[in-house]
């Protein structure tokens, strides 16, 4: 999703990638990126605080992995993931 939403094209993320100086993140695909997780993975609305230590590619994957295995999240079904790629016009990913 990181990729998908990114300002600035990357033909891969890696994890290390900063969100803000690589992928040319500012406060509106901030914004937009945390919606789409909290709408995908049924997260909670994280405070500024929280929001602020997500520098890094693997800080958001860090994040959500967290809060599924602790059971305040869920993995999405794929059309769900399918339909979320769709708006973008992209093709979700395979497994």
């Amino acid at each position: 999703m990181v990729r998908l939403i990114a300002p600035r094209k990357v033909d891969r993320v890696e994890p290390d990638h900063r969100l803000v100086g690589d992928l040319g993140f500012h406060s509106l695909v901030l914004a937009e990126l945390g919606y789409n997780l909290e709408d995908l993975y049924g997260l909670r609305v994280l405070t500024p605080e929280e929001t602020m230590k997500l520098e890094r590619v693997r800080d958001v994957v860090e994040f959500v992995r967290t809060e599924v295995a602790d059971g305040r999240a869920q993995l999405p079904p794929d059309d769900e993931v399918a339909a979320l790629f769709a708006r973008y016009g992209a093709d979700a990913p395979t497994a």
